[in-house]
């Protein structure tokens, strides 16, 4: 086998299941298989992959596997597959990941066309994220210096380097560290590199997270007494090969920012309290030697606050910030034309942290959603969790927040302030209680919304229900106007908080399905349970209930008698079918509240198995005639209907023996 163009150095430990895949994709290159060099090293697995990685060897003579003890990290297998590289250039991949059948021919051809040393591949994240602006485009050449692209965005060993350039540098991986080993590499490449090419145009590199979770930063890491030495050396060769200035100022701050800060994320939490102490006391040695006034500006607030007790020696701010920023980002506090963001210690006099340590410099972003609905005391109950509060002192009864309902197309629109109030989690949030009696809502879809309020500044937008909010269902409500049915739904799409009022015709009432029973002779007995959102002592409800014959205009209505009962208010009619005429009824319910009026179909139940003579039904207690009889069934859109035929009533006289249960003739 002659000399390889390239060397495909693949680390491997405990990943037996994604090899086939890894090297699957290695082996379906576009790039002459002749022209490629494998080099597997097992790093002392113990779940078969040291077999597995046999099998795809065999028969391949340019796949090498090498066996060697655990060594408790990538670097010690990545440099033992680069002693024994011999391709032009080294690709390390490592062996969750897989690539794209173009990838090593297109990043050989960037390399020679334009002689850079490195070539970074396009990233796609698979169950992870990954940085999407050092991709907007392909760029020939480009060196560390250049502030754009920013290469700082990716120092990942997961790249095309050319074996003369780490050769001759002596770069090589430190050992024996569970991650961040590849950086020292990655950012020694890029220093010593006469020329870096970017390759965006094509998707090359799949970045795989383990679902297991047991990749070494999805288990927190490597422990602080192993990982910031590490750290150190990297930022003290960038601060030996960099004078001061935008330069230093520009790599240091994506330290601090992804290497330093980073380990208070959310993880810092599970920390014992010993890891606790020596990642503050590493970091602290960090921020002193390097943290800058021009480094930390453009650092978020949380990595100013914690730069800054780390300088102070606050430690318990520290562990504070860090609690608040796991559980939830703290409220924007906007005063006058600058917002903050408050963390613990926020203009603390005890502490007297500056206020610029909180500071946002970057556009706000105003975050809200939907946590909450909910039916309470006949209003419709709106919780939202949002953060962004004033500071000052606004304009003299104007309200802050205010939940906003808009009338599709129509322009009209209603305002309810909100109020702070602690959630069933416990988490403060925003609610807004949606009164109908005073909303004035007409018929129609109207579309809700958070509004936040500050001095001069006015953020609205849509409520997306987080995950588990569901609409509480449909209410007979005080409405002024229109019919007084309104049914909360989430829209299709974004699942974003809207209001249906109204709905005559064919929609359900807000009721349990119909129940049926035989009265008297010729009469049937409706009963229903009706769901309403009243307010204690609010205005009365009147009920009818009415059968329509579809192909007339016949209609047979009776008044119901109303009782407010556990859950809603027990509805009762009697319906006559004296002289009914044949064909299919449907039945419907006249709700009226105060002014409003609404007409709506009667729901039934699902079919069941259909009872002797009857359109039985699970949902629906329909003890009629038998055959011939009106009979009870199912819509399609879940309604009830009667069919009555030819012997309607005789079947129903037949069925109470001409007189009625109570004894009446």
């Amino acid at each position: 086998m002659g000399t390889p163009k390239v060397s495909v150095i693949v680390p491997v430990y405990n990943c037996r299941s994604s090899l086939e895949r890894t090297f699957r994709s290695v082996f379906d290159q576009t790039l002459p298989a002749g022209l490629i060099e494998i080099i597997a090293v097992d790093d002392g697995s113990t779940d078969g992959s040291a077999a597995e990685l046999d099998r795809l060897a065999a028969g391949r003579p340019g796949f090498t596997v090498v066996r060697q003890p655990n060594s408790g990290g990538p670097g010690r297998p990545r440099n033992a597959g680069l002693d024994r590289a011999r391709g032009e250039y080294v690709f390390f991949l490592d062996a969750d990941d897989h690539l794209g059948p173009e990838a090593l021919e297109r990043c050989c051809a960037l390399a020679d066309e334009n002689e850079t040393d490195i070539v970074v591949p396009k990233y796609v994240g698979v169950g992870r994220k990954v940085n999407p602006h050092l991709f907007r485009e392909t760029v020939p050449f480009t060196t560390i210096y250049d502030a754009v692209p920013n290469l700082y965005g990716s120092i990942t060993a997961l790249k095309l380097y050319r074996r003369a350039l780490l050769d001759r540098h002596g770069i090589r991986f430190p050992e024996n560290v569970l991650s961040g080993e590849d950086q020292f590499f990655a950012v020694r490449a890029y220093f010593e590199a006469k020329g870096v090419s970017v390759l965006a145009d094509y998707d090359c590199y799949y970045w795989v997270d383990r679902e297991d979770g047991t990749s070494a930063l999805q288990r927190g890491g490597a422990p602080a007494g192993d990982y910031f030495p590490e750290i150190k050396r990297l930022m003290a060769f960038v601060a030996e090969r960099t004078g001061p200035g935008p330069v230093r100022d520009r790599l240091m701050r994506r330290h601090f920012a992804v290497e330093v800060f980073s380990r208070f994320d959310p993880r810092y939490q599970a920390f014992s309290p010993e890891e606790r102490r020596a990642t503050r006391d590493a970091a602290r040695e960090l921020v002193g030697l390097w943290a800058t006034e021009e480094t930390m500006a453009a650092l978020s607030p949380y990595a100013r606050l914690v730069g800054h007790a780390l300088r102070h020696g606050l430690d318990d701010l520290v562990d504070e910030a860090a609690r608040v920023h796991a559980e939830d980002p703290p409220p924007v506090v906007v005063d006058g034309d600058r917002a903050y963001m408050a963390y613990p210690g926020f203009r603390d006099p005890a502490l007297a942290v500056p206020d610029h340590v909180f500071e946002v410099t970057e556009p706000l972003r105003w975050r809200r959603a939907l946590t909450g609905l909910e039916w309470r005391d006949g209003r419709l109950v709106v919780r939202v969790h949002a953060f962004l509060e004033d500071a000052g002192q606004g304009e003299p009864g104007e309200p802050r927040e205010e939940l906003v309902l808009r009338r599709r197309g129509g322009g009209q629109e209603h305002r309810v302030p909100f109020r702070r109030e602690e959630g069933p989690d416990g988490r403060a949030g925003l609610v807004a209680e949606i009164d109908f009696g005073k909303a004035r809502l007409g018929p129609g879809r109207w579309d809700a919304s958070a509004a936040v309020r500050t001095r001069g500044l006015v953020h609205e937008g849509r409520l997306v229900a987080t995950p588990g909010v569901a609409p509480p269902g449909a209410r007979i409500t005080a409405v002024r106007e229109g019919s007084p049915l309104v049914t909360p739904y989430l829209t299709k799409g974004i699942g974003a908080l809207a209001l249906h009022v109204g709905g005559k015709g064919g929609r359900p009432a807000p009721a349990t399905p119909a129940e049926l029973s035989p009265a008297r002779s010729g009469v049937l007995r409706l009963e229903t349970k009706l769901a309403v959102a009243l307010p204690d002592g609010g205005t009365p409800v009147r009920v009818r209930a009415l059968l329509r014959h579809r192909d007339s205009k016949d209609v047979r209505a009776a008044p119901a008698s109303v009782e407010c009962g556990p859950g809603g208010l027990d509805v009762s009619a009697e319906l006559d079918l004296s002289g009914a005429r044949r064909g299919t009824w449907d039945a419907s319910y006249e709700i009226t509240v105060g002014s409003a009026t609404g007409e709506f179909r009667a729901p039934m139940g699902p079919a069941g198995p259909p009872g002797p003579g009857s359109g039985g039904t699970s949902g629906t207690r329909a003890r009629t005639a038998g055959p011939g009889g009106p009979r009870p069934f199912r819509t399609e859109r879940g309604n009830l209907s009667l069919r009555v035929g030819n012997a309607a009533l005789t079947r129903l006289r037949r069925l109470f023996g001409r007189r009625a249960p109570d004894g009446r003739p």
